[in-house]
């Protein structure tokens, strides 16, 4: 008997074909999967994926001894302030900085914001529309970059719009430029209006892909006829398997998609809708940087010397109000837990998003902190800092480093540069820093 062998294949061979506008395509048949991975490594133009930098407000500062975790390194203990952080899907992603200092002496909450999220201060003590620096916010310097290539420069958003005393509403965010402080959305369907009306998600890699796809076909057909049963078979389970991809590209909803508009929450009566605000700006603003619509923020919960409310903790009285009474330090524990669980909230939001390899969240680099260390003392040592996110790999994360009395503004030059921001100096020469935070870097 005579056995009549198919022509031999090289282990380099392709199916061939031709896409749309002329462009040739192949794919490798034992790595097709992996490379139609519709999450890839980089965007359709080649690109790397976007990097993001963004802050987070909280006024008042915090009790220390239920904010610094006793352990230093990866398997610190969230205390009561951060309570929130303990959910094995967000903890990996922060990092607690302790023992920084602002180097002001006395804190009063204008002059130490402004340090804190600027490195630099004018010394004013005026009303809080003025940012009484003389620098930019890191985020308003990352939006000088980071902010070039996309449809908005930067977002700016507030949840309280309490202000000292309960004496009318605070307008404004922590973002800080020209030596003032930028106005904040506290709306979420304007947030939405302003980012989605009129979005379109770009499906330019999906496809690209699903073309792929059909062009292989004609190059298989063809390849089939030089081939023994036991070969036809084996390519026609391959075929199979890149018809259900197919379909399974075509059934899954795309990572970067609008968010449902939503409906602003109104105020409970003399209380304002915390959560519901926060968690609702926090949902648009998720998505908006999964669209790459922008990828730089500011997020201010309560402002400065705000006498906030925090009802949905059970509390009937104003934040700055009860900072400054020892009898009520655990209900100033809760005010804080609160403000950390809508942190919490964000984060999640992110992790959630699959991004290349991993997910949104891999990619940003948070900075949060406050205009305080303890409110009740005005103290600017020890100051409360956390990281959160991993700058695409740049930033080491899940730890706490304890610092040993560094300069506060070492934390934001840290992650402007983990962004690409090129800087050797964040701040100015009396409170700023012009070395990163080594223990910080991946």
């Amino acid at each position: 008997m005579i056995i009549v062998r198919s022509r031999a294949l090289s282990r380099r061979r392709f199916l061939r074909g031709t896409v749309a506008g002329g462009l040739g395509c192949a794919v490798g048949l034992p790595l097709l999967d992996a490379m139609l991975d519709r999450h890839g490594t980089a965007l359709a133009t080649g690109e790397p994926l976007p990097l993001r930098l963004g802050s987070w407000m909280f006024g008042n500062g915090c009790p220390p001894e239920e904010w610094t975790p006793a352990e230093v390194g990866p398997n610190w203990t969230p205390k009561g302030c951060m309570s929130a952080f303990a959910d094995p899907i967000i903890k990996p992603y922060v990092s607690v900085i302790s023992g920084t200092d602002l180097g002001i002496g006395f804190g009063d909450h204008i002059t130490s914001r402004a340090v804190a999220f600027s490195g630099a201060t004018t010394g004013a003590q005026q009303g809080q529309a003025d940012a009484a620096t003389p620098l930019p916010s890191l985020d308003q310097l990352a939006a000088d970059v980071l902010g070039a290539s996309t449809s908005f420069r930067s977002v700016e958003l507030g949840v309280s719009k309490a202000s000292y005393m309960g004496a009318g509403n605070d307008e404004f965010s922590v973002a800080m430029r020209d030596g003032q402080l930028l106005p904040a959305e506290f709306s979420p369907l304007s947030l939405f209006n302003r980012l989605f009306l009129g979005f379109q998600p770009d499906t330019r890699v999906l496809d690209t892909r699903l073309g792929v796809i059909d062009a292989v076909r004609a190059d298989a057909q063809e390849l089939q006829a030089r081939l023994g049963a036991a070969d036809r078979q084996r390519l026609e389970a391959h075929l199979q398997g890149l018809s259900e991809l197919q379909t399974r590209l075509q059934s899954e909803p795309p990572t970067c998609s609008p968010p449902v508009a939503p409906v602003d929450p109104q105020d409970n009566g003399a209380n304002e809708p915390l959560s519901a605000r926060s968690q609702l700006l926090c949902d648009v603003l998720a998505q908006a940087l999964a669209c790459d619509l922008v990828r730089v923020f500011s997020m201010r919960f309560n402002q400065s010397i705000s006498d906030t409310v925090v009802w949905e903790a059970g509390i009937t009285e104003g934040l700055h109000t009860i900072t400054h009474d020892p009898s009520k330090r655990a209900m100033y524990v809760s005010a804080v837990a609160f403000s950390m669980e809508q942190l919490a909230y964000l984060l999640g939001a992110l992790a959630a998003i699959p991004e290349g390899e991993g997910n949104v969240l891999d990619r940003c680099a948070i900075y949060c902190s406050s205009d305080l260390a303890d409110g009740q003392t005005h103290t600017v040592s020890d100051y409360p800092v956390i990281v959160a996110g991993r700058a695409g790999g740049a930033l080491r994360s899940g730890d706490h480093i304890a610092t040993g009395g560094k300069k506060t503004s070492v934390v934001p030059l840290t992650l402007l540069q983990a962004v690409g921001v090129p800087t050797t100096m964040f701040g100015d020469a009396t409170y700023g820093s012009s070395e990163p935070l080594a223990e910080l870097l991946a």
